[in-house]
This record gives C-alpha cells, structure tokens and sequence, in this order.
C-alpha cells in the first residue's frame, strides 16, 4: 500500500493546487500594473509640484520648514492613493460579476466570490497607503528643495534644458513601458498555449457528441433494475432518428474526476516507485463508438461480458464483490506494461499484494485520449464493462448523432420520461461546451491576463502623453 503524507494546515483541495499557479501570475500582473501607475502618479505629482515651484519657494522663504511642506505633498499623494483604491474596490466587484458571468453554471465547485472581505479591505487600505507615501516621497522632496533666488524671479532656464524633474520623468515612463511590456508578452504566452490547448484537443472528435447524467437509483431502483433500466434506455435512444451510437461511462471525463486502481499486470515485475495504477472506467458496448475512439486491436465489449462473482474469498479494500471476465486497455497501458508483446489475452487482476490473482482477460486495446482535462497528459488507462460492476448508478450517456445537437435535447430528455417520469436528466450539454469547460481556468487567466496588458499598455501611454506635454508646455 501507498501511503501519501501532505500539509493539513489548509485542508486538502484540489482546487486550490490547481489555481495556485495561476493565482500567482495573476497578482504578479496586478502588481506590475499597480507600479506602472504608481508611477504614472508620480509623475503626475512632480508636474504638479514643478508648477507650484513659486508658491513653495515662497512658503520657504516666509519660514516654512522644508519638512512641513513635504508632509503636506505626501498628505496630498496618499488622498489621491485612497480615493483611487475605493474607486477601484468598487470597479472591481463590477468586473468580477462580470467575470463571473463567463463561468458555467456546472462549475461550482470553484466557490469564487465577488464581496471583498475584510482581509481584502485591509490590504487594500494598507498598499494604498504605502504607495501613497513611496512614490510621493520623492516628489515631496524634489520639489520642497527649489533654488530660492531664480524660482522667485521665474527664471526658466532650468526647465527649458530639462532639470532633474524631466529626467525623472522620462526614467518613470521607461519604466512603465518595460512593464508593460512584460505584461503583454505573458498574456501573448497564456494566450498561445490555450490555443495550443484547443488545437491538441481530447484525441477523438468531439462535434455532435452529446452527454448527459440520469441516475435511476434516485427512484429506489437496485443495482439489477438500474442495469435493466440502462438496458432499455440504451436501445430506445438507438433507435431515435439521427443517433449514429450510445455509449454509457461511469466517470465523465473531462470533468476533472478520476477513478483509479491498483493492479496486478501478468508477466510484469513491479519496481517499488512504479506500482501499477491505471485510471479506470466502467463502460457499455458501444461507448468507444459513441466516443469516435477506434479499437486499435482486439474487440469492443458485449452484453455477454459480465462478471465471476467472490464467494467467501478473501478479499483487499480495492477488490469489488464481482471481479470482470475481461477488460480492455488503452495503448499507454499495453506500452507500459507489454512492451512488444501482444496484449490480447494477456491478464491482469485487482490489488497490489503478493500473490493476487491476475484473472481478468485483456480483450482489446483502444486508441489513448484525455481523461480528467486537456491540460493533463493521457494516463494509463482499464475500462470494465458496467454490467460487471456492483454499483451501476448515475451513469453518463454518450450520444452520438448526424443531427444539431439542440434538435436531439428534448428527444433525449422524452426517451427518459417515457422509461420513468420520475427521473431527472441533468447536466446535458455537447462535448464541445465541456472542452470549452475544461479550459475554464486557462480562458479566466488568459482573458485576466490579456485585460491587465492592456490596462498596463493604456498607462504607459498615458504616461508618456504626460510627460511630453508637460515638456512642450514647459518650452
């Protein structure tokens, strides 16, 4: 047995390994447009203060101390950070409905929230203060040391060849556009690899493939009658007009869901940091046609194709009551663990411990697709046939047709009425709009981070403007 140690203090999710990274990029992003309009304020700031370069030579000249005015300029910098923070707290929740929008109904288990809470306020409040005070210090202190005696009789010379202000300026604006820059490249990168992501596709053709949840057990039915019931429904949907095949899966995939044993391989000797476990799913006859998924070698499943069942054996945690006759493999599966060999005929059996008993036949090899999303490589892949298994309830129905899909719903949705009005068809929708789901995160980072380049790219500009209009304005 394996036994895997990780980190309690958080709890174990999942959805927070997978966003993490992400996440990350995200607030790297908005750290990088957050300096390039810092920056933008600065440079706002030491404009403002070149303009009032009298009135402060004035104040100083009256016995103001230096240290007085900078205080007043940084009260001033760090009014303007908190107004624009709350400006932007506001904006913010608009955007993230917004975004949220863009989201499926189906994937709730992100759990994304829109409301600031109070740490976000906080750290909202305490950033803006910070920045207030970093980027308006140096202004304050530009602008609070002016030479007295030529600033009172408005000489300009200075100002026409450039001053130390300008050159600040013009660094400022270099800076914003490196940033901005940057920004761009990493969404151009986010962007290609979606694409990539989208052109790679799950190994079969997804266009008019229809899949939907029903789960008989909900209405009392045991594991017999839920295998009659699927029986019945398999044959009443064949024979709808424009339905080329029906397939029936346990696990959906794409869905980030998983199901995996371990197994026993015949002939294969097992190195202790490679212990077979294979990604499993319990099948009909027909799902791989439903699929569009060629059987590269052997034979699909049949309805004869059910199981030995364990009478007063001993049996591991990861062994069912009924053990399959047969099973089929994906080409990874046959390549790992047969190499050359033909695996037709070959056997293999549930559990890990010495001496399990490899008595389940291999009867044919599929081609490899994608399982739990398109960003994961192909796994290792066992199917079993569903009526081998003890627990046949909320199965998925594959449906391939020659028709749009939206003309096949409602027929779908009254083939089961007619079987049992009482049972709820859920979650149907094409195999596109679930690829299109697989790749939630990646369109949301991609989308996020094509905004925030944009936004940064807007600044820059600004900033430049800025900056050469205080120039010409100024010669």
């Amino acid at each position: 047995n394996i036994i895997q140690v990780l980190p309690g203090s958080q709890g174990r999710s999942y959805v927070r390994r997978q966003l993490e990274t992400p996440l990350w990029f995200l607030m790297a992003a908005t750290a990088g447009v957050l300096l390039i309009a810092c920056a933008n304020v600065a440079g706002l700031m030491i404009a403002r203060a070149s303009g009032r370069q009298k009135e402060i030579a004035v104040r100083l000249a009256l016995g103001a101390g230096r240290w007085r005015i900078v205080r007043q300029l940084l009260v001033e910098s760090v009014l303007l950070a908190v107004m624009g923070s709350a400006c932007g707290i506001v904006l913010a929740i608009w955007t993230m409905r917004g975004l949220l929008a863009m989201v499926p109904p189906e994937s709730v288990d992100l759990h994304l929230s829109t409301t600031p809470d109070l740490r976000v306020l906080l750290f909202t409040a305490v950033v803006s203060c910070f920045t207030g005070v970093l980027f308006g210090l140096a202004p304050a202190l530009q602008s609070s040391r002016p030479d007295l005696a030529p600033t009172l009789k408005d000489s300009a010379g200075s100002v026409v060849g450039g001053g130390s202000p300008v050159r600040l300026r013009k660094a400022l604006v270099a800076a914003q556009v490196t940033l901005s820059l940057l920004l761009l490249i990493g969404a151009g990168l986010f962007l290609r690899s979606l694409s990539n992501l989208k052109n790679l596709g799950p190994g079969f053709v997804t266009s008019r493939l229809i899949g939907f949840n029903v789960d008989p057990s909900l209405n009392g039915y045991d594991v017999e009658r839920n295998k009659t019931f699927y029986r019945r429904l398999t044959d009443d949907l064949k024979a709808l007009p424009g339905v080329q095949a029906v397939g029936l899966a346990s696990v959906r995939i794409l869905e980030e869901n998983e199901w995996d044993s371990s197994v026993t391989v015949e002939g294969y000797n097992v190195r202790p940091a490679d212990s077979p476990e294979p990604y499993m799913n319990s099948i009909s006859p027909g799902y791989f046609a439903a699929m569009g998924v060629p059987i590269v070698e052997g034979r699909d499943f049949t309805t004869q194709d059910t199981a030995r069942i364990l009478h007063g054996e001993q049996r591991s945690k990861d062994k069912p009551n009924t053990v399959p006759t047969v099973v089929m493999i994906n080409e990874k599966f046959a390549h790992k663990f047969f190499g050359g060999a033909d695996p037709i005929g070959r056997h293999v059996g549930f559990g890990s411990d010495p001496g399990t008993k490899t008595d389940m036949e291999v009867i044919g090899v599929v081609k490899d697709i994608k399982y739990t999303s398109l960003r994961d490589d192909i796994p290792v892949q066992m199917f079993v046939p569903y009526l081998a298994n003890d627990r046949v309830d909320d199965l998925t129905v594959y449906v391939r047709t020659s028709a749009e899909p939206s003309q096949i719903f409602p027929l779908l949705r009254a083939r089961v009425h007619d079987l049992d009005p009482n049972l709820p068809v859920y979650s149907m929708r094409t195999m596109d709009e679930q690829v299109s789901n697989s790749l939630l995160i990646e369109r949301l980072v991609s989308g996020l981070a094509t905004v925030f380049g944009g936004l940064a790219t807007l600044l820059a500009g600004i900033g430049l403007y800025g900056v050469m209009a205080y120039t010409v304005e100024r010669r």
